[in-house]
């Protein structure tokens, strides 16, 4: 094939490469004059005519919308033709190797490196994700670095297609079993975040020499993804914390592209390794020198009182209140997934039928939800549910309490913890929820149980990510910024934000984790009461004692 003119105008020379999913070929743009690639796509053999056309038009889509990617990261599509009945992708150039012929070469790469390589292929995936586009199979042999280090991800579009599972009616699926994210063995969509995984696994790969569940055939691969943990990186050093958050099983918790993209240009400038690697761990990313918030655990939310409508309803089993975020959906059980026979190039084809692997991909929710909890927010909870709420009476009667609390307060409890309350505002349960409401304004105090995991400062980013993305809490808007802090001598963390709900409330919600149970406190007043009535939110917050501490 040789010398073959594609489209009157693409001259093929020579074959720089073959892989599962076609033939790359050097050619010769006559009508430009420059040197291109060619990528021929191989449509798998045994389709139906109609699945094939179904294939020859998705591919030809995909690849125009990678044509739309600008980005150094990103191999740039200059061109498809459609000719012979099949696809054929115009790209440009790049005299590079890949990762994988690097590892193979010469053996795994130094932190620095890899996450300069790193840094740019995450820019690529953020830019590629902002636009609606999903790799699919971000794999060594996917990211090409040339002899100066720019690293560019290859494949884009081809290899959403050949992974969607709705192509066709036997629901192949196609990806590198190594570098496919549990959420995809488990039969779930690709989403952005398991192409971060796969990056994960991936630089995991440059830095110790094989993927992260390296097993000897593809089946053991598929078994380990699902159930098994990431042993922890030997090789990485200060790049450790960023491919652990990567490589987070959780797809809501796993660190997002542009938290991957400044942590990784942090641990490439070297002097900021060690900074980014303790501010990761910690929940935070190194960016320049400063802070920026991590991809963090999914939790609850805190409610209001009962006259106070949430903008956030109540799942099964948990209150909403804004001071805890959505915990994350049920798990799946995993669905069956046959494998088709034949692992070629490190790429496996799973099918719907043939042989079978069933898996448990780890406890699943309860079948039968418990009663939906009532409406107890900072916020507005639009349908309030019937929830079992036990009268509302004054202020507990007092309870013990080593620390004497400042004055207007009076000891009350709750289920394993005291807090201090102003005098006269009257207490009511609603689902995990205690809340004392003042019996003239808006203000409450709330202390809510809903189950989180993970850093208290975690649990805030995830939920002021999730309340600005449905934007439930109206007009919301952080004040400062979320801060480290402790209660009763356990690590703990602030957020405090406004939003309008018959004017505007601010609240300040404490997340802490105490003896293995999570609680979000909760102070929330009319926002222009905050000022003179700043120092009673801090004397709340401060005096709240899980049981048998202080």
């Amino acid at each position: 094939m040789d010398g073959r003119l594609l489209a009157g105008r693409y001259r093929l020379e020579s074959v720089v490469g073959r892989g599962g999913m076609g033939t790359v070929w050097r050619a010769r743009d006559e009508t430009l004059d420059r040197e291109v690639a060619v990528k021929e796509v191989l449509l798998p053999a045994g389709l139906s005519d109609e699945e094939r056309e179904n294939r020859h038009r998705r591919t030809l889509r995909e690849a125009r919308a990678s044509a739309r990617l600008n980005h150094p990261g990103v191999v740039t599509v200059h061109d498809v033709v459609d000719e012979d009945d099949r696809p054929w992708i115009v790209m440009e150039l790049v005299r590079a190797r890949s990762l994988q012929d690097l590892l193979d070469e010469d053996g795994p790469l130094p932190p620095g490196r890899v996450a300069t390589i790193g840094r740019q292929i995450a820019g690529a995936l953020r830019a590629a994700h902002a636009i609606g586009i999903l790799h699919r199979d971000v794999k060594p042999a996917n990211v090409l670095v040339t002899d100066d280090d720019r690293a560019v991800l290859t494949d884009f579009g081809i290899a959403q297609m050949a992974g969607d599972a709705t192509l066709t009616g036997t629901g192949l699926i196609v990806g590198s079993p190594a570098y496919m994210p549990p959420e995809r063995v488990n039969g779930d969509p690709a989403i952005p975040a398991s192409d971060l995984w796969a990056l994960g696994a991936t630089l995991y790969a440059a830095t110790e020499g094989r993927a992260p569940h390296h097993r000897g055939d593809a089946m053991a691969v598929l078994a380990a993804v699902m159930t098994q943990d990431v042993p922890p990186p030997k090789n990485a050093g200060p790049l450790a914390p960023v491919l652990t958050a990567l490589l987070e099983r959780d797809p809501v918790r796993r660190m997002s592209g542009d938290q991957a993209e400044e942590a990784l240009k942090a641990v490439a400038a070297g002097h900021a390794a060690s900074l980014a690697a303790v501010q990761i761990a910690s929940g935070r990313t190194a960016v320049d020198g400063g802070a920026a918030q991590t991809v963090p655990p999914h939790q609850q939310i805190p409610v209001p009182p009962p006259d106070m409508t949430s903008p956030f309803p109540p799942g099964p089993g948990q209150q909403w209140t804004p001071g805890h975020t959505q915990p994350p959906p049920p798990r799946r059980r995993p669905p069956i997934l046959p494998i088709l026979g034949g692992v070629a190039a490190a790429t496996v084809i799973l099918a719907v039928a043939g042989v079978v692997l069933r898996m448990n991909s780890g406890p699943s929710a309860p079948d039968t939800p418990t009663t939906t909890p009532p409406p107890t927010v900072v916020a507005k909870q639009s349908t309030p549910a019937a929830q079992d709420t036990t009268p509302s009476t004054p202020a507990t009667s007092p309870v013990s309490s080593a620390t004497p609390l400042p004055d207007g307060l009076i000891p009350a409890s709750g289920p394993g913890y005291t807090i201090g309350v102003p005098r006269g505002w009257r207490r009511s349960v609603q689902g995990n929820s205690v809340v004392w409401t003042d019996p003239v304004s808006s203000a409450y105090v709330q202390v809510d149980r809903t189950i989180w995991t993970g850093d208290p400062y975690d649990h805030w980013v995830t939920w002021e990510q999730e309340a600005i993305a449905d934007g439930k809490l109206k007009d919301f808007r952080r004040v400062g910024e979320i801060t480290r802090t402790s209660a009763a001598g356990y690590p703990a963390a602030d957020i405090e934000f406004t939003w309008t709900r018959a004017g505007v409330t601010r609240a300040r919600d404490r997340g802490v984790i105490a003896g293995g149970r999570p609680y979000a406190v909760v102070v929330a007043l009319p926002a222009s009461q905050w000022n003179d009535s700043e120092k009673l939110v801090k004397n709340v917050l401060d005096s709240f004692r899980p049981s048998g501490v202080g």
